[in-house]
């Protein structure tokens, strides 16, 4: 049996891989009105597939398959050899059939045009938690487990089948923010008790990331998590070390701490020649809802003196805006400004309810800079 040392080598080999540039090349096209991407590796494909489900969004987003190959999460499958897919979607809106089906006909058609994957692994935001959830619960051959995080299990789609029956037929591992860990806790208490009459099903596993939030997990923890379903596939649950209970923390027998902080690394930033700000560049822009991931660090803002809750001006091009270094999108009111960290280190530049890309003028490779306002 592998001990607990299992998941501590884990954590510590995925600390240098994060830096790993992407090793792959994005295919786009559609499929029954549905938008895809598939990221190929570079290197030989080692059969294995990751199929991505995203969460809610509302109907008047554009239909796209937002997948980043920059991720250090992918970028690291990429280069192992892995392929990586995610689907738009036939619609937006709370739709889980369809979206099952879009799944299915995106697997189908790489399937067809690169040859029968040898694993597929499935890993769903939010909603599309529920997604990968109720695939493991109609089981079948064509995939193999699932990632569901801060799966909104009590989605249900108006007009379509009934929600979750606690009955998976291939592992679940619920990846899962402290705040929101009731629901996931209890789908594996009740699916566990089912596993136990028929052995057809399989019990799941809880991981839990300290720290709040919805889907709030970084690269490291998404790649743990995947590792840890590959573990389990490859060497069967018993692999897996049992989860120790933490003193001090309720039902931590029930789950694995998954969490993995982000440690600081060298400043990637231009700091200003009047020592109050820098100089910081968009890494990638959200496609649906237009907030735009800078790579800035605490450590680049505290050096400009630019404290937690305090203004600061940004300046985009020819343009100017006051934004508020704040905590999440709630720090601010509707329509303003709000840079805040992420839970990879770096920061999201965002507009309450707007569009900080549009408005700005911003894509992938800007840069933009941070400046403290001058004492009075």
């Amino acid at each position: 049996m592998v001990r607990l040392s299992l998941i501590v080598s884990l954590l510590v080999a995925l600390l240098p891989a994060l830096s790993a540039a992407s090793q792959g090349t994005l295919v786009e096209g559609q499929i029954g009105g549905a938008a895809f991407a598939i990221a190929r590796p570079s290197v030989p494909w080692n059969g294995r597939l990751v199929l991505q489900a995203h969460g809610y969004r509302a109907e008047k987003a554009p239909l796209v398959a937002d997948l980043f190959i920059g991720h250090a999460a992918i970028a690291k499958l990429l280069s192992e050899g892995w392929m990586v897919a995610k689907t738009s979607y036939r619609r937006n809106g709370i739709i889980i059939d369809d979206a099952i089906a879009d799944l299915d006909a995106l697997r189908q058609h790489i399937a067809d045009t690169y040859g029968r994957p040898r694993r597929v692994l499935l890993e769903g935001d939010s909603m599309g938690g529920a997604i990968v959830t109720r695939l493991a619960e109609r089981g079948g051959s064509e995939y193999h487990g699932a990632v569901a995080v801060g799966a909104a299990l009590e989605v249900r789609e108006p007009g379509g089948s009934a929600g979750v029956t606690f009955q998976p037929k291939f592992p679940v591992l619920f990846l899962t923010n402290q705040t929101e860990l009731e629901g996931p806790r209890g789908y594996v208490q009740r699916a566990t008790a089912l596993a136990t009459l028929d052995r057809t099903l399989v019990a799941p596993l809880l991981f839990r990331v300290s720290r709040d939030g919805h889907v709030n997990v970084n690269q490291a923890e998404r790649l743990l998590a995947l590792r840890a379903l590959d573990q389990w596939l490859d060497a069967g649950r018993e692999s897996l070390p049992p989860p120790a209970a933490r003193e001090g923390v309720p039902g931590s027998g029930e789950f694995y701490d998954a969490t993995i902080e982000a440690k600081p690394g060298p400043s990637q930033v231009t700091p200003l020649a009047n020592g109050r700000g820098f100089t910081a560049r968009v890494e990638e822009i959200s496609a649906i809802y237009g907030n735009a991931g800078v790579n800035a660090q605490p450590g680049d803002f505290a050096a400009a003196g630019i404290a937690p809750g305090s203004y600061f001006q940004l300046t985009a091009g020819d343009q100017q805006f006051r934004v508020r270094y704040g905590r999440d999108f709630s720090s601010v009111e509707r329509g303003q400004w709000v840079m805040f960290p992420n839970a990879d280190g770096t920061f999201w530049l965002a507009r309450n309810m707007g569009n900080a890309a549009e408005t700005a003028r911003l894509a992938p490779g800007a840069s933009v800079q941070i400046e403290r306002y001058p004492t009075p």
